[in-house]
């Protein structure tokens, strides 16, 4: 039978980069939330900023996977030459854009005597600039001559499992934080968040896997390419409903949320959402004869 596997297999560092980067750069933008917050104090202002190195950590893994995609570190270069008219290079540009604002804005913070107004504006940018490259990254696979990427449902799923996975991972690193507040209010919007960009995402990747047998070039369609699709779709379900589950359960009933707990839901939505991006590379299929 007819599979894109081996094509998924070839491509595992950017099924990584696409799992890890979006999510870590959510997270980190969940979890500066209430560095701006009035109600924060200073000691607790201080600690968050500290522990935004690990959904920044997340973002790098991702992001250093992708690197080797390259080949060559030399190549590099002429990715940022296309910024602007090559969705790839705009979607490098604005990962290196947010890791130098997000990245200093970190370091800065171990520094004796930060002004807090500087910071603020910083963390303000450095979120901006999360929000635009996830959105890059999402519009970086819209090439017309990839007939099963080139469809609405591409650059919306890859937001939604950002929207999925960063709540939920910003949830674990509050959580290691101890930022109390995360098990009131601002934890139950969070994993609210997450269930909702859950369901939109199980619905558009439906509709994704009723299209697919329609899409294809002169030796084969993406659904025969990706066999397993609607199992990797109900994985991906069940795998991210555990997840938040698990938050909602401790957010909203008797038990405690852990970091175990925490970072075992995290871990989940992670896991499924690294299935989906797997059947991503696996419908790979250019026009004419190649897939």
């Amino acid at each position: 039978m007819i599979s894109g596997f081996d094509t998924a297999l070839g491509e595992i560092t950017l099924v990584l980069f696409t799992t890890l980067a979006p999510s870590g750069v959510v997270a980190f933008i969940c979890m500066a939330l209430p560095v701006l917050a009035r109600g924060t104090s200073d000691a607790m202002r201080q600690r968050l900023n500290v522990f935004l190195g690990l959904p920044l950590v997340v973002a790098m893994v991702g992001l250093v996977a992708s690197a080797t995609h390259l080949g060559n570190p030399a190549n590099a270069l002429y990715v940022f030459i296309g910024v602007g008219r090559s969705p790839l290079s705009t979607e490098v540009f604005f990962a290196v854009v947010f890791l130098a604002l997000a990245g200093l804005y970190w370091l800065y913070a171990f520094v004796e005597h930060p002004k807090p107004q500087l910071q603020r504006v910083w963390l303000a940018l450095a979120m901006v600039a999360g929000v635009v490259f996830v959105v890059a990254v999402g519009f970086a696979y819209a090439a017309e001559t990839i007939v099963s990427w080139y469809t609405v449902y591409v650059p919306l799923n890859l937001v939604l499992n950002a929207v999925v996975g960063g709540p939920i991972l910003a949830i674990a690193g509050l959580r290691a934080a101890g930022y109390e507040r995360i098990e009131g209010r601002f934890g139950r919007v969070l994993a609210v968040v997450a269930a909702v960009a859950l369901a939109a995402n199980v619905v558009s990747f439906g509709m994704q896997s009723a299209d697919l047998p329609a899409i294809e070039n002169s030796f084969v369609t993406a659904a025969q390419l990706v066999p397993s699709y609607g199992l990797m779709i109900g994985a991906f379900g069940l795998m991210s409903m555990a997840g938040i589950g698990a938050d909602i359960a401790a957010l909203w009933g008797k038990a405690r949320l852990t970091l175990v707990r925490a970072t075992g839901a995290a871990l989940l939505v992670l896991g499924g959402i690294f299935v989906m991006r797997f059947a991503f590379y696996m419908m790979h299929m250019t026009v004419g004869l190649g897939v």
